[in-house]
């Protein structure tokens, strides 16, 4: 069995807590809205029965495949691909709403895919008044705050289990880090379309190395235990959401 893809700084940390409200039993099918490289879809395809993964960009999609085909996960590059018969039980976009112009209208479509009483588990960045350069780079609509992320849920036809933000205190310093390489590279951006900005912002800060994966685990681990006891702060939030049976 491969290695786990190694994780980047901010979705080590974003991870830790989305594996805290992951449904537990591993008999579920689930669908990934967006799975960009499939860093997280290998960990959700090595959790549970059924997994599937959408992702639109060819060069992202391409090695998500391989790094969930270990664990027999299938990624495909619309949802137009998937089994029209097929419901599952279990819909994740991680960092997915803030580049779609109507968040919640989409968000609505894809909850179509799932079985009365399933679940949905996102991810967006946290604070509207925190939109800043990196923002920008990776074409990034807006940002949330937690009654935004709620009425999103809510618009979608889903009701709010769970919404807290996660990353406190070290995703402000790694945000901060980001928007001092992206000021600098503001030129190279100004002007692209959204939708390109978007393609590529999955393949932005990857990691690569599966050792520096491990690294980053292991220093992360005391920012990990803190940003558990302050769910109020942090500049990402992940919402849960369960559609109505």
């Amino acid at each position: 069995m491969a290695d786990l893809p190694p994780l980047t700084w901010w979705s080590t940390m974003r991870w830790d807590l989305v594996d805290r409200v992951l449904p537990t039993d591993r008999r579920l099918s689930v669908v990934e809205m967006g799975c960009g490289m499939g860093a997280f879809g290998a960990r959700l395809a090595a959790r549970y029965a059924d997994y599937t993964g959408v992702e639109p960009a060819t060069e992202s999609a391409q090695v998500a495949r391989e790094r969930v085909a270990p664990y027999g996960g299938r990624v495909v590059a619309d949802q137009s691909d998937l089994d029209p018969d097929q419901r599952f039980d279990l819909l994740c976009a991680f960092e997915v709403l803030e580049h779609l112009e109507d968040d919640a209208g989409l968000l609505r479509d894809w909850a179509q895919l799932l079985r009365p009483g399933g679940q949905v588990v996102v991810s967006v960045p946290a604070d509207p008044d925190r939109m800043g350069p990196w923002d920008e780079k990776v074409g990034h609509y807006r940002r949330y705050d937690r009654e935004q992320m709620t009425d999103v849920l809510e618009a979608a036809g889903l009701r709010p289990l769970q919404v807290q933000h996660y990353g406190y205190p070290f995703g402000y310093a790694l945000e901060t880090a980001r928007n001092l390489i992206a000021r600098r590279q503001e030129r190279q951006f100004a002007g692209v379309p959204f939708d390109e900005r978007t393609e590529g912002s999955g393949r932005q800060r990857q990691a690569v190395s599966p050792t520096a994966g491990r690294l980053r685990h292991v220093a992360t681990r005391p920012f990990a235990v803190w940003q558990r006891r302050v769910p109020t702060a942090g500049p990402g939030l992940i919402g849960l959401g369960e559609l109505q049976r």
